[in-house]
């Protein structure tokens, strides 16, 4: 479905401007994918093997989920920040320092799963592209007006950009409890998962509550940005939620071992 709104904006771009419409629209694509793929170069430059950060227990336990996912060729790091965060690209799981201050063997084991979940269904591949054609698909409006000079042109191709928002939100959101389905075949304990996702929830609301209070306080770095290389190419609009909500996966998660168990 979320192909349907680009289609037709497409359609819309070849109405009002034919065969160039088209091709300015395919430079434009063939553009963001290319500057999207450079900006993706020295990825996670403060990375470090797993091995020097774990203890040798949670490396057998992410071996044996490895083996369990058969994907012998997926590595494992460690990132230089202390934001509890984790996230996968390619053939590569990162952690962030962060999490090993609140999370333990377990359930840090069960975010590993998670994350190869996103591996094994291909997100690794999906996601960057959703991205490129998500920029794609916030800038077609703005080529229709240079095309047309036309008002509603212009507006029914921002109608059809957030068209495209929600489609999108949707299928990031599925894609998330997809990856949940991987990470509890894999786990021998489904609910570690459950377990690190309250934590996970808990951490946040307290930084929300730090972040709202009003007076001066000895907690200056809550948002402090990383000083490793920033990547200015992901979007900072967000339009739609592309992620479920803790409590949406811990009541899936729970239904699951009810139902497994």
């Amino acid at each position: 479905m979320m192909l349907v709104p680009l289609a037709v904006m497409l359609l819309l771009t070849y109405a009002v401007s034919g065969y160039i419409g088209l091709a300015l629209a395919g430079l434009l694509f063939t553009g963001l994918v290319v500057l999207g793929r450079l900006s993706l170069r020295g990825k996670c430059q403060n990375c470090h093997p797993i091995i020097h950060a774990a203890s040798e227990e949670l490396i057998e336990r992410l071996h044996s989920i490895l083996e369990r996912a058969n994907l012998r060729d997926v590595e494992i790091y460690a990132l230089e920040e202390y934001i509890p965060n984790a996230y996968s690209y390619g053939r590569r799981v990162v952690l962030s320092l962060g999490l090993f201050e609140i999370l333990d063997d377990e359930e840090i084991a069960a975010v590993v799963a998670h994350e190869l979940g996103h591996i094994k269904n291909r997100d690794t591949f999906l996601f960057p592209l959703v991205a490129y054609v998500r920029i794609f698909a916030f800038l077609m409006p703005f080529l229709l007006l240079a095309l047309t000079q036309s008002f509603w042109i212009t507006i029914g191709g921002f109608a059809l950009y957030l068209w495209f928002e929600l489609e999108r939100s949707k299928f990031l959101r599925s894609r998330e409890f997809k990856a949940d389905d991987v990470a509890l075949r894999l786990l021998e304990k489904p609910l570690s998962l459950k377990a690190a996702l309250e934590e996970l929830k808990y951490y946040e609301d307290l930084r929300a509550r730090v972040k709202s209070h009003t007076l001066p306080g000895i907690e200056p770095t809550i948002d402090r940005p990383s000083q490793e290389k920033r990547n200015y190419w992901r979007p900072s609009f967000l339009i739609f939620p592309t992620h479920p909500t803790y409590e949406e996966r811990i009541f899936r998660i729970v239904a699951y071992s009810s139902i497994s168990s």
